[in-house]
């Protein structure tokens, strides 16, 4: 697959669709992409907007602008 970008994807260990989230990082790489998959064990569905409630979001608010300076620049 050319012409796509790497990817970083964020999923809730406790989410519904977190298998679907890794069979679609599988997909990407098996296309070539690289790919930065972290699975946030005990998270929920939707706890990226919970930041003043679990402390543990911070550490996904850092990842998730970690990727962005990497794929944008400073």
């Amino acid at each position: 697959m050319q012409g796509v970008a790497p990817a970083w994807i964020g999923l809730a260990e406790c989410d519904p669709l977190v298998d679907e989230g890794v069979q679609y990082a599988g997909k990407l790489r098996a296309a070539g992409v690289p790919v930065d998959l972290k699975i946030y064990r005990g998270m929920i569905h939707g706890f990226i907007t919970l930041g003043r409630a679990i402390p543990e979001v911070r550490q996904l608010h850092t990842a998730v602008a970690a990727a962005l300076r990497g794929a944008f620049g400073p």
